[in-house]
Parts: structure tokens; C-alpha cells; sequence
């Protein structure tokens, strides 16, 4: 072959690879463009937005779950209101010990502890679980979450619950 043979081929090779390169350049500019454009320009992506204000939830008391001399409950628990409903919610790090019939009630110190007729449901699992405080039922007239088993009425644990 002649030089001249040699040299134009790698001339071709050379504007090939450059071409290629040239291509993966846009694309890759391209894709970037395209993803910023929800940053002042024109995007079919859509923010997303502070949640409205009646949705919001608003933390008012936090507490921590003790129990009893027969049964193991630990974990966090803190009441709190969204759209105008009341709710206690056990946390993720709650766990008790496996008692029959676990349930979810509230107290009052000064009235003794448990109060009947507060049972906010049954507690099916540890971990995190909320509980819709139930009509007729005013937060305001308790300060403790109780882990109550109502099949043989004794307590299980409870938190005191302090106001944020």
C-alpha cells in the first residue's frame, strides 16, 4: 500500500471515531437538557407541592411506653391531628411482649390510670400502627396511652404523655 492509501484511511477512521464521539456529545447533552428543564422552562414534570393546610398533621404529645411487671412493651407513641381527626400512633419501634387481646386505650393520671370505654382498637402487629380517636372522645381529657387487654381487663404498659 502507499502512503497515500494509509493516510486516507486513517483520515476515514479518524472522521469516523470523531463523528461517533460527536453523537454520544449530543445525546448526552440532549438527555441533560431535557432533564433540567423543570428548571425554568417548559416540563411535563410536576413539582411537588407543600400539602394543604388541612391535611397537615400536627404533632401535640409524645410519650414513652413502660410495662407492667407480667408483660414486656416498649417503643414510642405520639398523638396527633390531621383534617380535623384526632389519632394515636404507635411507632415503628414499638413492641410488645405477645399479651392475649392487646388493645389501644387512653388514660388519665389523676382518674387512676385506664380509663373504660377508650379502647381505640386492637393491636395486631409491633411496629407502627395509628388509631383514629373515636367520636365522644375529647384528647384533651387524657395523658396516658394504654396497652390494655381487654379479655382479662389488665393493663399491659402504658406511656405518659408530655405536651410538645
Amino acid at each position: 500500500m502507499d502512503v497515500g492509501a494509509i493516510t486516507d484511511k486513517g483520515a476515514y477512521v479518524h472522521k469516523r471515531e470523531l463523528k461517533m464521539k460527536s453523537l454520544v456529545v449530543a445525546a448526552v447533552a440532549a438527555l441533560t437538557l431535557a432533564s433540567c428543564t423543570g428548571q425554568g422552562g417548559s416540563s411535563s414534570v410536576t413539582p411537588v407541592a407543600a400539602p394543604a393546610a388541612s391535611s397537615e398533621v400536627l404533632v401535640t404529645a409524645r410519650g414513652g411506653f413502660v410495662g407492667t411487671k407480667k408483660f414486656k412493651v416498649t417503643g414510642t407513641t405520639e398523638v396527633f391531628r390531621r383534617n380535623k381527626q384526632w389519632f394515636i400512633r404507635l411507632g415503628p419501634n414499638f413492641s410488645e411482649s405477645g399479651a392475649p387481646d392487646p388493645k389501644v386505650a387512653l388514660g388519665n393520671k389523676a382518674a387512676g390510670g385506664y380509663q373504660p370505654g377508650t379502647i381505640l382498637g386492637l393491636i395486631e402487629a409491633n411496629g407502627e400502627s395509628i388509631y383514629a380517636l373515636t367520636p365522644g372522645l375529647d384528647i384533651g381529657d387524657y395523658d396516658q396511652v394504654w396497652i390494655w387487654c381487654e379479655k382479662f381487663n389488665v393493663p399491659i404498659g402504658h406511656a405518659d404523655l408530655t405536651i410538645l
